[in-house]
């Protein structure tokens, strides 16, 4: 209904709607053949740039319907995330909540309700916000993400996606289609900070995918998100807490590794002061959701 309402207001604008398609390969067909056309996932943020004139498409293609999108499959050595799974199936997933704590900590604090039950996973990376939800999570997790088009597939590790955006970034004639993530049998957190609660969009945010053996680190991945153009991996971390027990991870040196991690990220910008503080408390946090410990 939330989409609905926002999806009739575009008369105004001039956008053709009625281009639905059923299966995968009609929606990369039209988008090699129509113009000046966007793919219609959730919508919750793309209406909302049509109807400020951010974005000015002759046509919407509606990928809603396309079953195999939908699915959260869970394989031998890795589950996949269809690109149409929304927050709100993220949040009720079993096999989600049992093995990736992190993106369910993401998808129980991703917007209202109703911004749940249609903001689709694909969406949220396509549009590639700094404060996105999703994408810390998902790089933590060493995701890797498929993008389809008529002529060929790609599957690249989201990390290297985001760090190579410019050349890698979704084409015109692509489409998301799912994300894999290997199950390596690791813990993850996350956790944001919002201007006022946890339905704000994040001010600064922190993803973290540890493994472990009898306590002792063999691989971290911290992502931090909302504190430059897009989130990034802090892998100067690695070096100093792998072959480490585990209390080494709220050790001074790894927060001071944090603040000059965001401080090089935004440096000059009015915010850099507040988030190189914070951002030690989110990690914190976040920690606290991958070792089922309670924080402060």
């Amino acid at each position: 209904m939330f989409v609905e309402i926002l999806l009739r207001s575009l008369i105004y604008n001039n956008v053709n709607l009625n281009i639905k398609c059923l299966l995968k390969y009609e929606a990369k067909k039209l988008l090699k053949s129509e113009k000046c056309t966007n793919i219609l996932a959730g919508g919750t943020d793309l209406i909302i740039d049509i109807r400020k004139n951010k974005k000015t498409p002759n046509s919407l293609i509606d990928i809603g319907s396309i079953d195999e999108l939908k699915n959260i499959k869970e394989e031998e050595g890795f589950i996949s995330i269809g690109a149409m799974v929304t927050f709100s199936e993220l949040y009720e997933s079993e096999i989600i909540r049992r093995n990736f704590t992190s993106l369910y900590e993401c998808s129980k604090a991703m917007g209202s309700p109703q911004i749940r039950n249609a903001a689709t996973i694909g969406g949220n990376v396509a549009n590639g916000a700094s404060a996105a939800d999703s994408i810390p999570c998902l790089m933590s997790l060493n995701s890797e993400i498929v993008l389809e088009s008529s002529n060929e597939t790609r599957v690249i590790k989201l990390a290297e996606y985001f760090k190579n955006y410019n050349i890698e970034h979704l084409r015109n004639d692509e489409i998301i289609t799912k994300f894999i993530i290997p199950k390596d049998n690791s813990i993850s957190g996350y956790y944001k900070l919002g201007k006022r609660n946890s339905l704000a969009i994040a001010r600064i945010s922190v993803a973290v995918s540890i493994s472990m053996d009898n306590s002792i680190i063999n691989d971290i991945n911290v992502v931090i998100g909302a504190a430059g153009k897009v989130p990034f991996k802090v892998e100067s971390i690695k070096n100093l807490v792998i072959n480490e027990n585990k209390s080494v991870l709220f050790n001074d040196k790894v927060l001071n590794l944090l603040e000059e991690a965001v401080y090089n990220s935004i440096k000059g910008r009015s915010t850099v002061n507040f988030k190189k503080e914070a951002v030690k408390g989110v990690y914190k946090n976040a920690l606290y959701n991958a070792l089922k410990i309670e924080g402060v």
